[in-house]
């Protein structure tokens, strides 16, 4: 729906605070900062027809900070006050006429009456008549009280030390992603695809119809006091349990991460681009889903060249002796896992290097791709239909291959050529892993990622960390740590 922002933990204890004025309405009050969630809109307009589908549906309208529920009549009605009144019972059935009476004879005209009186005793009320007590209406015994107390599932509800109830809180909901878009925020959660349009400025203090106040709307919660009672806590969106505003913010990796930022200077889109503070380069980024697990990749080749413990050279010159941003760097192994130079590597006795983990030259929170994480990515999309009939096209940039190979780009990676001619294309790529594999006696090579062009598949295969004849080089992409 448009406008919508996805709500986490909505219950029924949010009925129980709004319902706020109305005779018929008990109060609970003892529930301390209780943290449900509604849907949101920004402003009137946007509210959906209010029909069966949406019958008992609870919005908050961001330019007049007022929460409003879909009712049985298909209104959408202000939440709270004498809107939440039962409706007034249809008048009974009139009775039948009761059967006339005989005639009597004329009677003796009747004694007078005596008159009665009725005053308050410690019981009730005391009544008598001529003098005499005729009987006493006691005072009704006192009702059970009832209290609200918060555990970990939610709300339980005891009344005479009984527990009646509990108000479950809701079911976590699905992972989403945000891209900035000029009027607000795209939000993609699996195939549903929603937008988030810029709101009105926020307001310090409002009154909500039916007593309620918004006492403060900061950092995605908008906190509401009620008839001077407790304040109660709504999130606006909800990143691994912290809540965030979608304005300005949105959820990378269980983090919350504001929506823009700043790298050397210049301002980045960082829903898909980060910042390498060593040298001030942005690189742009790319989720990718693998089976159940989530890979954050760099989907440009790293360019960081300071203290380099191994050689390096450029995947393509800007002329001026730098390397083009835009093509990367290439590196020996050495140099890419961070690591002083062997040329015999004779530690035999190396602990098994499979799921080793180097930060290598990879910027703070990234990592150089194991074997695993490697073989994850290539057995995933390499071995299953779906992405251009699983074949390696799907990784290789759109630009810079012969005219023998399609690249398609399909799962945002962009690996690119980087043997490229003096025309800009090339055959092969080739990136880096972090896993070391022996070699007969010598760790010699290590796992790295290899594409050509004559060929539809993806492979982790083995390559030398150097040679003094013919260094090895290849492609560094880091991958986000976890």
């Amino acid at each position: 729906m448009k406008n919508l922002v996805r709500s986490i933990g909505l219950s029924a204890a949010a009925m129980a605070f709004f319902a706020c004025s109305g005779d018929d309405v008990t109060k609970v009050y003892e529930t301390n900062n209780t943290t449900v969630g509604m849907d949101l809109v920004a402003e009137g307009d946007d509210l959906p027809k209010c029909d069966a589908d949406h019958e008992g549906r609870l919005i908050f309208v961001a330019d007049s900070s007022m929460a409003y529920y879909c009712s049985a009549d298909k209104e959408w009605l202000p939440f709270g006050g004498d809107n939440w009144k039962g409706a007034d019972g249809e008048p009974g059935e009139k009775g039948d006429d009761g059967e006339k009476g005989d005639k009597g004879n004329p009677g003796k005209k009747g004694e007078k009456g005596e008159s009665c009186t009725a005053k308050k005793v410690s019981n009730g009320i005391e009544v008598s008549c001529g003098g005499k007590t005729v009987g006493t209406l006691k005072n009704g015994e006192a009702g059970e009280s009832c209290s609200a107390t918060k555990i970990s599932e939610g709300i339980e509800v005891s009344c005479g030390g009984t527990v009646v109830d509990t108000l479950r809180n809701g079911d976590v909901g699905e992972s989403c992603t945000l891209d900035a878009i000029e009027e607000g925020v795209q939000i993609t959660c699996g195939t549903d695809i929603d937008t988030l349009f810029n709101g009105a400025p926020g307001v310090t203090t409002v009154s909500v119809e039916g007593g309620c106040t918004i006492v403060s709307d900061a950092n995605g919660v908008v906190k509401f006091q009620c008839d001077g009672n407790e304040e109660y806590e709504f999130y606006k969106a909800v990143c691994e349990g912290t809540p965030f505003d979608p304005a300005v913010s949105f959820c990378l990796a269980g983090r919350v991460v504001a929506l823009t930022g700043e790298c050397d200077g210049n301002e980045i889109d960082q829903t898909k681009q980060f910042c390498d503070t060593r040298d001030g380069q942005a690189y742009n980024y790319t989720v990718v889903k693998v089976g159940g697990e989530t890979q954050i990749w760099m989907a440009q080749n790293l360019n960081y060249n300071t203290d380099l413990k191994g050689e390096s050279s450029c995947v393509l010159e800007d002329g001026n002796g730098n390397c083009e941003a835009a093509y990367g760097r290439l590196y020996e192994w050495y140099a890419a896992a961070n690591v002083e130079y062997d040329p015999m590597d004779e530690d035999f006795n190396k602990t098994p290097t499979l799921d080793r983990i180097y930060q290598g030259i990879c910027p703070e929170g990234w990592h150089l791709p194991n074997e695993t994480e490697l073989n994850n990515l290539a057995f995933f999309y390499g071995r299953n239909d779906g992405i251009d009939g699983a074949s390696s096209n799907a990784f290789r940039s759109v630009d810079g291959w012969r005219e023998t190979v399609e690249g398609t780009d399909a799962i945002g990676l962009n690996f690119g050529p980087i043997d490229l001619n003096s025309e800009g294309v090339g055959s092969t790529f080739e990136m880096w892993g972090g896993s070391e594999v022996k070699s007969k006696v010598l760790y010699d090579q290590a796992h790295a990622v290899v594409m050509i062009e004559n060929s539809s598949v993806m492979y982790v295969a083995q390559s030398k960390k150097s040679s003094s004849a013919s260094p090895s080089e290849a492609a560094v992409r880091c991958l986000m740590d976890f």
